[in-house]
């Protein structure tokens, strides 16, 4: 009886343990579950490698191809993604834990920041209006990333950025090429080099730390 009673207990324990390591904690219990077999310390979860569904498309596809009309369109667009980018990187520079990722979220913010001044200023010229934020697709985002583990956010965050500065990037080369604003133009083809830049140093930190980032 006192041996069924022990193996009953072991098998409760063990049986804990498998549901705690499916759950992928950051450490493991102590004293170990499992008499005789090492605890392990860190979790081995992989991180997800796809962004957040609340992502969109982006707006290069929705911009007209060309007409009076493509500036307060593209200005309007823009404003709106930059609205997003700003937001999702304010956060991330409070949350991620690689100082290197809050250094290209510090850059990110700043120039965008200063480009959806711009923006605002140009969209009130030929739309006779103020430009909006994208107010609740940073909020899904933002959301969407906040239920990522600390183990994991660091990579699913730059995946994310990287994403946005590549729908940026689509539809400001598009805005390069079809803004009849000059200066709009101008900023266009600039902002488009920044943001294949920090996709690509994003993208290398990923390929850099793998799947987990802790």
């Amino acid at each position: 009886m006192r041996y069924a009673r022990w193996t009953l207990a072991a098998v409760i324990l063990l049986l804990g343990a498998s549901v705690a390591w499916a759950q992928c904690p950051a450490q493991c219990p102590t004293p170990c579950p499992v008499v005789g077999q090492p605890c392990p310390q860190a979790c081995a979860c992989p991180c997800p490698a796809a962004v957040p569904a609340a992502m969109g498309a982006g707006p290069a596809a929705a911009l007209p191809c060309a007409g009076c009309g493509f500036d307060a369109a593209y200005a309007g667009s823009m404003f709106a993604q930059n609205s997003v980018i700003i937001a999702v990187t304010q956060y991330g520079m409070q949350r991620a834990g690689n100082g290197n990722l809050r250094d290209i979220s510090y850059d990110i913010n700043s120039y965008l920041t200063s480009a959806n001044s711009k923006l605002q200023a140009w969209y009130g010229v030929v739309a006779c209006g103020a430009a909006s934020p994208d107010c609740g697709r940073a909020e899904a985002i933002i959301a969407e990333l906040s239920n990522q583990p600390a183990s994991c956010f660091d990579a699913v965050y730059a995946r994310t950025l990287s994403e946005l500065l590549r729908q940026s990037n689509a539809a400001d080369s598009i805005g390069g090429t079809r803004a009849v604003t000059p200066q709009m133009r101008q900023q266009a083809q600039f902002m488009s080099r920044n943001e294949a830049d920090w996709a690509f140093r994003l993208d290398r930190w990923v390929s850099d730390h793998g799947s987990t980032t802790r």
